[in-house]
C-alpha cells in the first residue's frame, strides 16, 4: 500500500527524519512511503495513495479547502491516520478539530500523566494494557504512549485503548477509529510512540501495534454476509426507483388507480395506509430524480476575520523594516502569511476591498478638510500659503558649513570670489555623493535584517 506522510502543517514528525524506524518497518512490511510537502494539500496530490498520515502537525492550521479534500480522500475509500500530542489543539496552535468533528472525534487539550505505571522514569511515559477486541488490538499486552493527549469519542466511534484508573485524568480514551463513507479514520493522542527516540517506537509493543495499525487501515472495508444482502437488497431498490424515476407521470396515474380501486371495497383503515405507502413512495422518486450539489466547504467566517488581522499584523512587521521594493514586499508578505497557515493568495481580495475603503475614507476626509479651509469664495487670504519642507539633519548641516565659508571669505578677502565658489559646490557634490552612496547600503542592510528576522521567526517557531 502507498502511504503519505503529510509535512505541510509545519509537523514534529518527519518520516524520514524522527521517524527513520517507522520508515524502515512499514517497508518491511510492503509498504511504500511518500512524504507530502507541497503546500496546500490538494485532492489531485493525495488521491493516487491509500493512507494519509499527520504525525503531529504544530503551530499551523488547515483551510477550508484543504478540509474538503480530505473529507472526499476518505469518503472515496482513503485511510486517514492522525496523531497528535500533548496539549491538542489548544497547546499546539492547530486546528484539527476542525477536520475531526466530521467523524465525531474531538482531541482534548490536556496531557496524560500515571504515577503508577509508566516507563523510563517518566510519569508523561503512561503504560496502557486495557484493549478492546479489534484486528489493531490483536496480540497486544502492553504499549506505552509518551506525552499523548485524551480523546473525546462521540457515537459511531470504536474505542480502541484506554489508560488505567490511577492516571491523571483517569481511564482516558487515547485512540479511536471509525468509518467515513468508504474510507477508515484512525486517531490517537500520542506521535511520539512511533518516534526514534528512546521514548518511543522501542517501547514495550509499541512495534507490534504500528505493524497491527498500518496493516488494518490499508486493508481495503470487510463485509459480514449480512451487509452483502443488504447492499443487494439496496441495489435492486435502487434499479427499481430507477425505473420508476424514468416515468414519473405514470408512476402518479398508478397511485389514482390504486385510490379509485380502494373506494370501491376495502375498509378506511387498509385505504389509509396503503395511500400513505405510495405517497411516501412518490415522494421518495422525486426527491431522488436530481441530484443536489454537494456543498462547499468554506472556512468560517471567523477564520477569514483572523487571518485578515494576521496579514495585517505582518504588514506591520515588515514596514517597521523599511522595505520599499513593492516586488520584494510582497514575496516576503506571501511566504510569512504561509508560515503562519494562511493562504495569502485567498485573503487578498478582501485586503484589496479594506485598502479602497481606507482611501476613499481618506480622500472624503482631505476634501473636507480642504472645503472646510476654502469656506470663503474667491477669498484669497482663505488659500493656505504654501509650506516649506522642513530641512532634514544633513540638509542643516550643509546650510551651516555654507554659512561657515561664507565667514571664512569675510575673514579672508584675499581669495578670489570665483575660486572660492567653485570650491564650495564640489565639495557640496562630494557631500552628496556620500549621502547617496549611505541610502544604498542603509538599503543593503534593510534587506539583510529582514532576512535574519525571518530566519529567527522560523527558529522560534521550531522550538516551540
Amino acid at each position: 500500500m502507498k502511504i503519505l506522510f503529510d509535512e505541510t502543517q509545519k509537523e514534529r514528525g518527519k518520516i524520514f527524519d524522527n521517524f527513520q524506524k517507522l520508515a524502515g518497518l512499514l517497508e518491511k512490511e510492503g509498504h511504500e512511503i511518500s512524504k507530502h510537502d507541497s503546500y496546500p494539500i490538494k485532492y489531485s496530490n493525495i488521491s493516487k495513495y491509500d493512507i494519509f498520515v499527520f504525525l503531529c502537525p504544530d503551530g499551523s492550521k488547515i483551510m477550508g479547502h484543504e478540509v474538503k479534500a480530505l473529507l472526499r480522500f476518505v469518503d472515496e475509500g482513503g485511510s486517514l491516520a492522525i496523531f497528535s500530542n500533548a496539549g491538542g489543539d489548544k497547546g499546539l496552535n492547530t486546528n484539527l478539530n476542525t477536520l475531526l468533528k466530521h467523524f465525531n472525534v474531538e482531541i482534548v487539550a490536556n496531557q496524560i500523566f500515571d504515577y503508577q505505571n509508566f516507563d523510563l522514569e517518566l510519569e508523561s511515559n503512561v503504560v496502557v494494557s486495557k484493549f478492546y477486541d479489534h484486528p489493531i488490538t490483536s496480540g497486544l499486552k502492553e504499549i506505552t504512549i509518551v506525552s499523548s493527549c485524551s480523546l473525546h469519542l462521540q457515537a459511531g466511534v470504536e474505542e480502541l485503548a484506554r489508560t488505567k484508573k490511577t492516571s491523571d485524568p483517569p481511564s482516558s480514551a487515547i485512540m479511536g477509529i471509525s468509518s467515513y463513507g468508504l474510507g477508515t479514520v484512525f486517531v490517537c493522542g500520542s506521535y511520539l510512540m512511533f518516534s526514534d527516540s528512546k521514548s518511543g517506537i522501542d517501547l514495550r509493543n509499541n512495534i507490534k501495534f504500528a505493524k497491527n495499525l498500518f496493516q488494518h487501515i490499508a486493508a481495503p472495508p470487510m463485509f459480514t454476509e449480512q451487509e452483502e444482502e443488504l447492499d443487494e437488497e439496496i441495489e435492486d431498490t435502487i434499479q427499481e426507483e430507477e425505473i420508476i424515476r424514468e416515468a414519473p407521470f405514470e408512476s402518479a396515474s398508478k397511485i389514482d388507480m390504486v385510490k379509485e380501486a380502494l373506494s370501491k371495497g376495502e375498509t378506511d383503515t387498509v385505504k389509509a395506509e396503503v395511500i400513505k405507502a405510495m405517497k411516501t413512495l412518490q415522494d421518495e422518486v422525486r426527491a431522488t430524480k436530481t441530484v443536489e450539489k454537494e456543498e462547499e466547504i468554506k472556512a468560517p467566517v471567523n477564520n477569514v476575520y483572523e487571518s485578515i488581522a494576521i496579514i495585517q499584523e505582518l504588514e506591520r512587521d515588515i514596514d517597521e523594516l523599511k522595505i520599499e521594493d513593492p516586488g520584494y514586499r510582497d514575496i516576503l508578505l506571501t511566504d510569512m502569511a504561509r508560515r503562519e497557515g494562511i493562504d495569502y493568495a485567498q485573503i487578498l481580495p478582501y485586503l484589496e476591498r479594506i485598502r479602497e475603503k481606507e482611501q476613499r475614507d481618506k480622500k472624503k476626509k482631505q476634501k473636507r478638510k480642504d472645503d472646510a479651509k476654502g469656506a470663503v469664495k474667491g477669498d484669497i487670504t482663505s488659500i493656505p500659503e504654501p509650506r516649506t519642507p522642513e530641512m532634514d539633519q544633513f540638509e542643516k548641516d550643509l546650510v551651516l558649513f555654507d554659512q561657515e565659508l561664507q565667514v571664512d571669505t569675510q575673514v579672508q578677502p584675499t581669495v578670489q570670489p570665483a575660486i572660492q565658489s567653485q570650491q564650495i559646490e564640489s565639495l557640496t557634490q562630494a557631500v552628496r555623493d556620500l549621502k547617496n552612496s549611505l541610502d544604498v547600503l542603509s538599503a543593503n542592510l534593510i534587506h539583510l535584517i529582514s532576512e535574519i528576522v525571518l530566519e529567527m521567526k522560523e527558529q522560534r517557531g521550531k522550538k516551540r
